[in-house]
């Protein structure tokens, strides 16, 4: 859609969504009458041929028959510049919402709030109100061969299937589109015309040459059906060339059997034989796809633009008007190319300077988009590169990089580099592309080019954009000083510039405070974007502003606030993003980290998966190196300690190339802790290599401004853990001591937790049974206070014993049960139960069955082996699938092998 739209542009935006006027020689077909008449439950009607045929005419008079039956219609006319998601649903719920007031408002509100459109989210909303429709109802998409876009076509086939009962899809199209058709075609629901069907008979032809007063012999009528074929356009062809020959002229020749030979000579014969001012005239309006009088005044020069398309109508000039007060036209399809062909033959600079005029108009009347399609014509790469640099932050504000990237390819690099939104998207790909190094660069040289020196320079929106971008980039490469001064550099500033890209900076500047520890600095930035983004029409910021303060409680280990908190977000916002719409990553991750604190295990892997494997350069490194932590936490909560390492080092290379340090160190820290629970007698030897294998140091000098140092913490962690392996607890008491004075007050609630737990466990060694019983208990008051739950299975087998013996003594209900929980949850310990319930409810046979399938014999294999019929067999795995807990043979047979069934 065009960005700003004064009274031309709203005009000609109406003609798309409005029903075309049917020509008054129009003469209604019996054959697609009857074909309609013959196939009423047909869910979609398909109008295919090519140009020329009359699919636009036959499809409009389907559409007033409908309206006259007392039916809805929505017409949609499409063109090159709506293969585009966001465009095309904009301008189909426009058309919707005329019929049926409210249809597709929601779906419009997920336009507006994702950075990239969420097609599939969106096709189910439209689904949703359609449903709610009470009249029947006909939707045209006409010129459907436009529409090229994968995401788009798949909606298309989800409408079609699913849309509600009294629904029909009418598609015109000049070339087959890739719907499934056969699969349409197979359940009976697809109708198609094609050229057949739409040819004009030897009668129909001899009635509409009667109909302009042309009557001829059954010869000359004979020479002329067979040049045409019944093809509309060339009827008509005809029919103009007979009007202006002398009387007894006879048609011209037949030229091959070709349509396009024969149209391209018709068009010709027609065109030639008009004045030579005439000629001029229409080579010059031919250039445009949509023409007014203005505009026709710009191309040719003249004064009296309207009265000349009203007299090129009424010529029968193949002129067809686009709205009923006749303010806006369009040339056929088919005589518009023949004009560009013809002036671009003689005079290509011509062409390209009316291309230019017709730029020019669109831009002064405020259509950028058509500005910006008749500059890549007219081949001016510096007007091109100018209007997409004018349009451009308002297409990045609503998340429409992709337009951007599209024309930025028909721009040269070295005009590019003249303009800032265009050098923005050159940015931005060598970001995506990982290349942040270089990205960086880029922007500063941006900002140098710009002159942004002195004491306090005013920022532009431009700038403002820049900055933006280098803060993202900054949370990247961890760099989170950096971030916050380029937070400190707008924020004087606020009020003055678009206000998505000022939320935006906030909301990054409040999450680099939340990594810092720096809580009230965050809160403030929240507060302020808070503020900001109400100014916005969009939920995607107000997700992510969201997002950053969930991950603030759960930073102070307040995670049943943090729970609170998310279930709000999940019903207030995301619902308008689809389940696996990039913007709903981090209020994934988010998602997983509490679900992983609580031991909700269920279904973390497959969405932290789905997430870590979903890299985007907008999302801050933090929330990947977060998820990887946590996914291999559940992992090794699981008893699988190998995938767990795996996703170990995939997070330390993850670390190490984004130079975040402190989450290698982290990384490195859970790898010594799983290697001190395995069972081997190495296994302490093995761990202190690792850690040996550090310059712990180094790392922790890449954070000498922060309080509390994330490397130190990981490095101190990992020493008691060493302290305690070797036995040396009063030790690992000293080191739990100095690394308490790394936390602060009101923050740090899960490492402080920690460090209480990892004490009471070496006061209990130590023969200190109450001191430690009264610590334990203590840590168990505040876990379930806050719902946590995995940091205690997170010490393995030491803490396991002790709550096993607290829960004996316990006399308190709640917390006993509690303390079951916990117990319930540890490695080993589900598939210990699964396997005792087995043990009994398992058959003998149902083992030999197992077994077999386990073996890659079919059920009918293991039928003959058994000497069991196959339905027994079936009904055999179907109780095994029952006790499993698992829906197929595959599952079955891993979970049977993860429990030693087929040992």
């Amino acid at each position: 859609m065009d960005l700003v739209l004064d009274p031309a542009a709203k005009n000609l935006q109406r003609f798309k969504l409005s029903l075309p006027q049917i020509p008054v020689d129009y003469l209604p077909r019996p054959q697609i009458e009857a074909a309609l008449e013959g196939h009423t439950h047909a869910r979609v009607l398909l109008f295919s041929a090519p140009a020329g045929f009359g699919k636009t005419c036959a499809l409009a008079y389907l559409a007033e028959r409908r309206l006259q039956a007392g039916g809805a219609v929505v017409w949609l006319s499409l063109g090159p510049e709506d293969d585009e998601p966001s465009r095309f649903f904009l301008q189909l719920i426009e058309a919707l919402g005329a019929v049926a007031p409210g249809l597709g408002a929601d779906a419009q509100g997920y336009l507006r709030n994702a950075p990239q459109v969420p097609v599939a989210v969106v096709m189910e909303s439209l689904l949703a109100d359609l449903a709610r429709c009470a009249r029947p109802l006909l939707l045209v998409l006409d010129d459907l061969h436009f529409i090229c876009d994968p995401e788009l076509i798949a909606s298309l086939d989800r409408l079609a299937r699913l849309a509600p009962e009294g629904f029909v899809l009418a598609i015109g199209s000049r070339a087959r589109v890739p719907l499934r058709l056969a699969t349409w075609r197979a359940h009976d629901l697809l109708l198609e015309i094609g050229p057949d069907e739409l040819r004009l008979s030897r009668e129909e032809t001899r009635d509409y040459l009667a109909s302009h007063g042309l009557e001829l012999d059954d010869r000359a009528l004979n020479t002329l059906y067979a040049q045409t074929e019944g093809w509309m356009v060339g009827v008509q062809l005809n029919s103009l060339l007979l009007r202006h020959q002398p009387e007894g002229a006879q048609p011209p020749a037949p030229v091959g059997g070709d349509p396009v030979a024969v149209g391209d000579h018709l068009l010709r014969s027609v065109f030639e034989q008009l004045p030579v001012d005439m000629q001029e005239v229409l080579l010059s309006l031919g250039v445009a796809s949509q023409l007014c009088g203005e505009l026709a005044n710009a191309l040719t020069g003249r004064q009296d633009g309207q009265a000349l398309l009203e007299r090129l109508e009424a010529m029968q000039l193949f002129l067809l008007p686009l709205d009923r007060e006749r303010q806006w036209y369009r040339f056929h399809n088919l005589f518009a190319e023949f004009l560009r062909a013809r002036l671009k033959e003689r005079d290509p600079e011509l062409l390209k300077q009316l291309h230019f005029n017709a730029s020019l108009w669109f831009t002064n009347h405020h259509m950028q988009n058509l500005a910006i399609e008749h500059a890549c014509l007219a081949e001016d790469a510096h007007m091109l590169a100018a209007l997409i640099d004018g349009c451009g932050l308002e297409l990045i504000n609503r998340g429409q990089l992709s337009l951007i990237y599209r024309w930025r390819q028909k721009v040269p690099d070295e005009v590019a580099q003249n303009f800032p939104v265009l050098v923005l998207a050159d940015v931005w790909t060598r970001a995506s592309e990982l290349s942040l190094p270089e990205a960086n660069r880029m922007l500063d040289e941006l900002l140098e080019r710009w002159g942004q020196g002195g004491a306090d320079p005013q920022l532009s929106d431009k700038v403002l954009a820049v900055l933006a971008i280098k803060a993202v980039l900054a949370m990247q490469k961890d760099d989170l000083p950096g971030c916050i001064a380029l937070v400190r550099k707008v924020e004087p500033q606020l009020g003055r510039h678009a206000a998505f890209l000022e939320t935006a900076i906030l909301v990054l500047g409040a999450l680099a405070h939340v990594m810092l520890a720096q809580p009230e600095q965050a809160r403030r930035l929240l507060a302020l974007a808070q503020q900001r983004k109400h100014f916005l029409e969009g939920r995607y910021l107000d997700m992510q502003l969201a997002n950053v303060e969930i991950l603030l409680y759960l930073e102070q280990g307040q995670v049943k606030q943090a729970q609170l908190l998310f279930e709000q977000m999940r019903s207030r916002l995301l619902p308008w993003f689809g389940e696996r719409s990039r913007a709903r990553l981090l209020p994934t991750i988010t998602e997983a980290l509490i679900a992983y604190q609580q031991a909700n295990f269920e279904q973390i892997e497959e969405h932290l998966r789905w997430a870590l494997n979903t890299v985007d350069v907008i999302n801050p490194v933090d929330f990947y190196a977060q998820g990887m932590l946590a996914l291999a936490r559940t992992l090794r909560l699981q008893d699988r300690p190998r995938e767990a390492l795996a996703s170990l080092a995939l997070m330390q290379n993850l670390a190490a190339r984004n130079h975040a340090w402190r989450f290698y160190a982290q990384a490195v820290a859970e790898e010594i802790a799983i290697l001190l629970q395995e069972t081997g007698t190495d296994r302490l030897k093995r761990a202190e290599q690792r850690y040996s294998a550090v310059d712990w140091a180094r790392l922790a000098g890449h954070y000498p401004r922060m309080t509390f140092n994330p490397v130190v913490w990981a490095q101190g962690l990992t020493r008691i853990r060493l302290q305690q392996a070797r036995g040396h607890y009063s030790e690992a008491l000293h080191e739990i001591t100095q690394l308490r004075g790394q936390l602060q007050n009101g923050w740090h609630g899960l490492q402080r937790l920690r460090l209480d737990l990892l004490a009471a466990l070496s006061y209990q060694r130590l023969g200190y049974q109450e001191r430690a019983r009264s610590l334990l208990v203590q840590c168990l008051v505040v876990a379930e206070r806050g719902e946590v739950r995995s940091l205690f299975v997170e010490e393995g087998e030491a803490i396991q014993q002790m709550l096993q013996q607290l829960e004996a003594a316990e006399r308190q209900p709640a917390m006993q049960g509690f303390i079951r929980s916990l117990l319930a949850i540890w490695p080993g310990q589900a598939a210990r139960k699964t396997l005792e319930a087995l043990e009994e409810g398992l058959t003998e046979r149902e083992r030999e069955v197992v077994h077999l399938a386990a073996r890659g014999m079919s059920n009918e294999e293991i039928g003959q082996q058994l000497a069991l019929a196959l339905g027994t067999v079936k009904w055999h795995l179907h109780n095994i699938y029952e006790k499993l807990k698992v829906r197929n043979r595959t599952q079955a047979i891993r979970r049977a092998r993860e429990l030693g069934l087929l040992d």
